[in-house]
């Protein structure tokens, strides 16, 4: 079912007000923890989030995509940084943020299938 302009439009500035929360999330870690290589490694998956969220806020499909893909693969890292490397609250904070990305992700880059 493909989305009203309307409803994309609003789902997509939620989808990129989520994601650049979750950037500059991840980025700060660099603050608090200082640069460890897994600080490091989440604070590269902010600068992602980031310019993945620039995409999103110009409704271009690949980003919805992207969206989908990259916070999942985040969320999975989350959780094991969270169980076996480094537990904090960023670890428990960014993997219930991506259950909200991927799947409104997901659903716009469905909801925009070109015809």
């Amino acid at each position: 079912m493909l989305l009203s302009p309307a409803a994309s439009q609003t789902r997509s500035r939620l989808l990129g007000s989520i994601l650049a929360l979750s950037a500059v999330t991840h980025v700060s870690q660099l603050a608090v923890y200082g640069t460890g290589s897994d600080t490091v490694g989440s604070a590269a998956f902010g600068v992602l989030y980031a310019a993945i969220a620039a995409g999103v806020f110009r409704q271009a499909r690949s980003a919805f995509l992207a969206a989908a893909t990259f916070p999942a693969i985040g969320g999975l890292l989350g959780l094991y940084r969270l169980v076996a490397v480094h537990p904090n609250p960023f670890s428990v904070f960014h993997p219930i943020l991506d259950l909200v990305i991927v799947p409104l992700a997901v659903s716009l880059w469905r909801g925009t299938a070109r015809k």
